[in-house]
């Protein structure tokens, strides 16, 4: 098997790509189940147990974090018939994870980077506002540098059967096409409560009326109309579709190649017009025998079902 690589354009060997289902999974088990452990790997662990590449926030910013952390546990400790206030998770890259706390007074801390790894630790931190039906953040940690953990100000809570998610509020249609989609890792992007990682999502999430309609939506399907840019770097490319807003494409939608034997591919896109949209390649690669020079094509067809 060869995978493209979506951050570097290049094509790399299933061992590697083997190893970063791996290293993921490593720090997915690492990865805290109470608030407090959220942040044992970054103030807790010796230096010598970091990467000597990776990126720490300031002493300054560590103790603000868990200073703000202790607040938020101790809270959490007390609170009762609070179903959403608690630890939550997101896949961030390809081997890193966000740890997201929050309970109403004491507020919200939010963390990426894992000090096992090459890398750049992001951080925020400041006040939430619940109303029971959306959850509103104002971040304190206003700096613009490499550090800061850019996060949404507003998630929609969804329950899904036994789990409890938080979507930001302007991605609700793209997380709804991806549950249509079958498509976990990409589900993994998005916050679930970390306590609820094991338990059952059994039918379909329960969201606003006004978003149901994009449950067990029927597949889109697109053909590929044309392609510009460079063919040796295939992430630079644009897709023009031929399915736009009317089909129901939105920005951010992710569709997956379908009908071309032992070729995997997938795309997510980034403009949309009436009937048309465009898109840029995010990984392809083969399974088994191919030998054709794998490019593009003109012609291909994607769909917003994962096969």
């Amino acid at each position: 098997m060869k995978i493209l690589n979506s951050k570097t354009g290049k094509r790399f060997s299933n061992f590697h790509y083997l190893h970063h289902k791996n290293m993921k999974q490593k720090f997915f088990s690492s990865i805290i189940y109470t608030c407090s452990f959220a942040f044992v790997l970054n103030f807790s662990c010796s230096v010598k147990a970091q990467h000597p590449e990776f990126q720490s926030v300031s002493d300054e910013i560590t103790t603000l974090m868990k200073s703000r952390q202790e607040r938020i546990k101790q809270e959490l400790s007390n609170l009762q018939n609070d179903e959403w206030a608690g630890e939550y998770w997101a896949q961030i890259g390809s081997i890193d994870g966000a740890s997201f706390c929050w309970s109403p007074k004491s507020g919200f801390t939010v963390r990426s980077g894992n000090d096992f790894h090459r890398g750049i630790e992001r951080v925020n931190y400041g006040s939430v506002n619940f109303t029971g039906n959306l959850l509103t953040l104002s971040p304190e940690y206003l700096e613009k540098d490499k550090h800061t953990f850019t996060i949404p100000t507003s998630f929609v809570p969804v329950k899904w059967d036994k789990q409890h998610w938080l979507i930001p509020s302007n991605e609700l249609i793209p997380f709804l096409y991806t549950v249509n989609s079958g498509d976990f890792d990409e589900l993994e992007t998005y916050f679930v409560k970390s306590e609820d990682s094991k338990k059952s999502n059994n039918g379909l999430p329960d969201v606003p009326k006004e978003y149901r309609k994009y449950l067990n939506a029927k597949p889109i399907k697109a053909k590929v109309l044309s392609i510009k840019g460079d063919d040796d770097y295939f992430t630079s490319l644009s897709l023009t579709l031929n399915a736009g807003k009317a089909e129901g494409v939105v920005t951010d939608m992710k569709f997956y190649l379908i009908k071309v034997k032992n070729v995997i591919a997938w795309i997510k896109i980034t403009d949309v017009q009436e009937h048309t949209s465009e898109a840029r390649i995010s990984s392809i690669g083969t399974s088994g025998e191919y030998n054709k020079e794998l490019k593009p094509t003109v012609g291909w067809i994607f769909s917003s079902k994962m096969p």
